[in-house]
């Protein structure tokens, strides 16, 4: 396996956590394509408050469903 492919599975803990608090955010980033993930990830990665992790995945839920 390359390093590409392990890559999608590194999502940040707290970011996992809360789309497992919302089941509608967790359907919508389930429906994305891997470049939206990709940015979904990048974005959580670089978040610094649990607030701001919660923005992301509110985000989500907003402005796909």
């Amino acid at each position: 396996m390359d390093a590409k492919a392990d890559d999608r599975y590194d999502m940040p803990m707290g970011l996992s956590f809360q789309l497992g608090a919302n089941p509608r955010a967790l359907d919508v980033y389930a429906r994305l394509n891997e470049e939206e993930k990709r940015q979904v990830v990048e974005a959580a990665r670089n978040v610094t408050t649990k607030s701001e992790m919660r923005q992301i995945v509110a985000g989500l839920e907003q402005n796909f469903c």
